[in-house]
């Protein structure tokens, strides 16, 4: 499969993920609208789960974590006493059948003898339980019209079904309670600590393993930017000229660049993984742990929801923001690799992709980390309406909390997207000149020549001078006597110069070596000569210097003196010869 063919198959699945992320969003928001006809989970205040269907509400009854049978109320309304509670009727229903069950096998009884069957109690079927010895006769609950209509079935039929599932339960609960189940209980608890912990330590190998390797990674992609710094000509210079092995070369140090960031991707990604598992391990286990005991068999499914649904969530807009960044990281390579046929700035286009992905990755984890507290929270019953109208006002006030950091990622987004300077370029704000060695939406960070490293916010910026974009140029002056013959000078310094063009140390460096040159000012200090050197970028310090150091040489070996302050002095006989002069 070609790269062509796999950049179209990553967009489909992308693609595909995204419309299947928006259908889930569409449902969640439409689920308050289908209450009417259908049947709707919700989560109550207090943590039970009730359901509705038309004017009914309806929740399941629990015995040691287990759902036995579901009991229905169609009166909404709730007392004073249950309204300052959150309780709902169904759910009070719910609760005091469970007492009823838990105290009678707190109570004990005889299971060769218990006996669950239906009865009638004021002309209501209810259901009892007892046994002949220490269990006397218990209303366990009363069966209603509404909880047969939920059943679709008879009072009479739901009664003896509700009577087989009570006693099969209340007879198991006896059984996990005896010596034996209790060891058997404490053993299996054993053994899931004993898993977690050796788990545990081949999850924590396996992040150092990951973290040695992104290390490792980091310093090639180090390495790799520094030795392929590139270095621009100006748009004007002819690139059929140019040899067309530098294109290929710098082509394959840019893939070779890509390749170490798609591997830092992916090392992300996978330390995120062992990290959000070794959470989920410890979640997981405390959970199976609580599992295992009747008593608490309830709690552990609990306890392992909240994580687990944070955990869905996080592993869809991870893998979803990872293809992504992937896709981002694939069309930037084909970007740059475009610019050796088809564009004249090859090197600015790898000296910025680096930037490109790093702000492309923060917007990616920017969406994602919102998209996932909305999901988040709808997925917990709240109105996803809601969650979008809360969302917009804390997004005007932050907007009107943090107007200066909004400043910051909009100026931000403008310099990176608009090729103003990018991590490599020598800068000038106000008084602060320095390499970009680091570039945000917020802020920018220069190393100043003394190593200090600055920090600019973006919306400080108004204007700043890129010393280093495509080309440079060195702007040499200097002023040499009055009688120097000026073709002469301009000659000698021209063909410097070229002489440095042309030496195998510098010739990669120059690229025209003489632009203008000529005398530029006369005055009484003599001639000022000024020469143009168009040069790559971040060599016209080190190129400056050096001719300097050949040009005193040459100026030494010629006889050509620096200018220097010239006075006339007249000496006169007497005062009228003096005032004659003037």
């Amino acid at each position: 499969m070609g790269r062509r063919q796999r950049g179209k198959f990553l967009n489909l699945v992308i693609q595909g993920l995204a419309g299947c992320l928006l259908v889930s969003i569409f449902i969640l928001n439409s689920l308050p609208s289908l209450a009417q006809n259908f049947l709707v989970p919700f989560a109550s205040p207090t943590g039970t789960r009730i359901f509705v269907a038309g004017d009914i509400e309806y929740a399941s009854v629990y015995l040691d974590g287990f759902a036995l049978f579901q009991i229905a109320s169609q009166d909404f309304t709730a007392s004073r006493v249950e309204a300052a509670q959150e309780i709902s009727p169904v759910q009070r229903r719910a609760r005091r059948i469970e007492r009823g069950l838990n105290n009678i096998i707190n109570g004990g009884f005889d299971p060769t003898t218990l006996q669950v069957s239906p009865a009638t109690l004021n002309n209501l079927t209810v259901i009892v339980a007892r046994d002949n010895q220490n269990l006397p006769q218990q209303v366990i609950l009363t069966v209603t019209e509404v909880d047969a209509v939920i059943d679709s079935s008879s009072v009479a039929d739901l009664a003896d079904r509700w009577v087989k599932i009570i006693q099969t339960a209340l007879l198991q609960a006896w059984q996990e309670r005896q010596p034996a189940a209790r060891r058997q209980q404490v053993m299996t608890a054993t053994i899931i600590i004993f898993g977690m912990v050796c788990l545990s330590c081949l999850l924590i190998w396996w992040q150092k393993r990951l973290r040695n390797r992104f290390n490792l990674l980091k310093k090639q992609a180090k390495s790799q930017s520094d030795r392929n710094l590139p270095i621009n000509s100006p748009s004007t210079k002819d690139r059929s000229q140019e040899p067309i092995l530098a294109s290929v070369e710098d082509s394959s140090n840019f893939r070779q660049q890509a390749d170490i960031q798609r591997q830092l991707t992916l090392n992300i990604l996978w330390k995120r993984l062992a990290l959000i598992g070794l959470i989920l391990l410890w979640f997981g286990g405390i959970a199976a742990i609580l599992y295992v005991f009747p008593e608490t068999r309830l709690e552990g499914r609990g306890i392992i929801r909240i994580p687990l649904r944070i955990f869905i969530i996080w592993l869809l807009l991870t893998s979803v923001s990872n293809m992504i960044n992937l896709y981002v990281n694939s069309r930037l390579r084909e970007w740059v690799e475009e610019g050796a046929v088809f564009s004249e700035n090859l090197e600015r286009r790898i000296l910025r992709a680096p930037t490109l992905l790093k702000v492309w990755r923060e917007i990616i984890t920017f969406i994602a980390i919102f998209l996932g507290i909305l999901i988040f929270f709808a997925w917990m019953g709240l109105s996803f309406a809601f969650l979008l109208t809360g969302a917009g006002l804390v997004g005007a006030l932050l907007t009107f909390a943090f107007q200066d950091l909004l400043k910051d990622w909009i100026n931000g987004f403008l310099i990176v997207f608009e090729d103003q300077y990018t991590v490599g370029d020598m800068i000038q704000f106000q008084e602060f000149i320095g390499l970009v060695e680091n570039l945000s939406l917020r802020a920018t960070q220069l190393r100043a020549a003394d190593g200090r490293l600055i920090t600019i916010a973006h919306n400080q910026i108004i204007s700043a001078h890129n010393l280093s974009k495509d080309w440079a140029r060195v702007n040499f002056t200097i002023e040499v006597a009055y009688d120097t013959e000026a073709d002469v000078a301009i000659a000698l310094m021209a063909a410097i110069a070229e002489n440095m063009a042309v030496d195998p140390q510098w010739q990669e460096d120059i690229i025209n070596p003489v632009q203008v040159a000529g005398v530029s000012r006369v005055s009484h200090t003599g001639m000022e000569i000024m020469l143009r050197i168009v040069v790559k970028r971040l060599r016209q310090w080190d190129i400056e210097r050096e001719y300097r150091r050949r040009l005193k040489i040459a100026f030494e070996e010629k006889g050509i003196h620096i200018g220097i302050p010239q006075q006339s002095f007249l000496i006169a006989q007497d005062k009228e010869q003096f005032k004659g002069q003037f």
